[in-house]
């Protein structure tokens, strides 16, 4: 059976929410706003490239991890997924419109999803494509 191309996570645990909390003295749900307005925002094409170059390379580290028993482990606690890419909502619209894809009506721009890795790489390669052609 294929796995799915785009999977969505699931929201914070109230542990871990209880753990930001703690570590961040109470500051966790304003820094999390922050970081949720953030997602929310549109990249210009050379910031998407950079952050799509960042995730593939992660999720490349992942994957070699993946081959044997420690790494493995290593991923599982880490929550290094081998065959996906962590995205937001609005960076998923965005990566999935690069290769010409509509984004399914269940993506919203708050959510939180895990994009296949091979549909990121596609996207990154377009991107990649299409910056060199402007750069001539």
């Amino acid at each position: 059976m294929p796995i799915p191309v785009i999977k969505i996570v699931s929201g914070p645990s109230t542990l871990g929410k209880g753990t930001s909390d703690a570590v961040t003295a109470g500051l966790g749900t304003l820094l999390s706003a922050g970081s949720a307005a953030a997602d929310r925002l549109p990249f210009d094409r050379e910031q998407l490239f950079g952050v799509l170059h960042f995730r593939l390379y992660e999720t490349e580290q992942a994957r070699k991890r993946a081959r044997w028993f420690g790494g493995r482990i290593y991923n599982t606690f880490s929550g290094a997924d081998p065959d996906y890419v962590p995205v937001s909502g609005t960076h998923l619209m965005q990566m999935l419109d690069a290769i010409r894809i509509q984004a399914p009506d269940f993506v919203v721009a708050s959510g939180q999803y895990l994009l296949r890795y091979d549909y990121a790489k596609r996207a990154y390669d377009q991107i990649k494509h299409e910056r060199a052609a402007e750069a001539v």
